[in-house]
């Protein structure tokens, strides 16, 4: 009786272990976005003070960013962590297909990444999009549609992604439109990356590779992050020469 009571003390032992280990693994798989996740479409509280406070937002220059997992347009799994593990200093910068400023920027942006590729780990992230054809913008004062003149002038249209499925669908398009050079990493459902670096559309971020932030723009400027990528490296060919 008593060895009866022990096989079933261990059958049960093990049925509980198995259904943990099954839902450990479900909540793991979960981490990331499926394509039918719902898109939050939050406003920018850079919009504030007359389009004043973007920079205030996010990180600052010294801060540690904390680590976020993203998808690239073609369903790989990239973090933050991750991508930093090469011990390479990190630069990103932010656009969306409908935002007109970001798509100005883009030769520069692939000046730097064909300059410094070797030597920095360099993503483009794709946000919550900027001048949408059906709903408002996030960065409307107004809190009403926005359609840039510049891209009535180009024929650049599109409807606010509603799910993560058509935000990647997006991110793809101005990946190929535009030639990128830089891989693209797309912005959660909940606009993590967007809420934590400024809520801004053309976003610039270089970063050490231990996480800190190095140089912060609020909008992208070629001459002032060509600079600061130089004296960085030059930083650190300093420390790695230095006794």
């Amino acid at each position: 009786m008593k060895q009866l009571s022990y096989l079933i003390g261990l059958l049960s032992i093990a049925t509980l272990s198995s259904c943990h280990t099954s839902y450990t693994a479900r909540n793991s798989h979960q981490e990331l976005p499926t394509d039918v996740a719902k898109i939050d479409l939050p406003l920018s509280e850079g919009i504030k003070n007359n389009y004043k406070d973007f920079a205030k937002l996010g990180y600052q220059k010294g801060d540690k960013i904390k680590d976020i997992t993203f998808l690239s347009t073609d369903g790989a799994k990239f973090s933050l962590s991750g991508i930093l593990e090469n011990n390479k200093p990190l630069l990103l910068v932010t656009g969306s297909y409908t935002c007109d400023i970001s798509r100005l920027n883009i030769p520069d942006v692939n000046a730097l990444t064909a300059r410094y590729r070797d030597k920095l780990n360099i993503y483009l992230v794709y946000t919550i999009d900027a001048h949408p054809s059906d709903t408002i913008s996030p960065y409307s004062k107004n809190n009403r549609i926005e359609i840039a003149p510049a891209n009535v002038r180009d024929h650049i249209e599109a409807k606010q992604a509603k799910t993560y499925g058509e935000r990647k669908l997006l991110a793809k398009k101005w990946q190929q439109k535009n030639a990128l050079l830089a891989p693209v990493l797309v912005d959660n459902p909940t606009n993590d990356f967007w809420l934590a670096f400024g809520q801004a559309p053309n976003m610039a971020y270089l970063i050490e590779p231990d996480g800190t932030v190095y140089f912060k723009q609020a909008w992208f400027k070629f001459p002032d992050l060509d600079d600061s990528i130089k004296r960085l490296l030059r930083n650190q060919q300093k420390s790695s020469t230095s006794p």
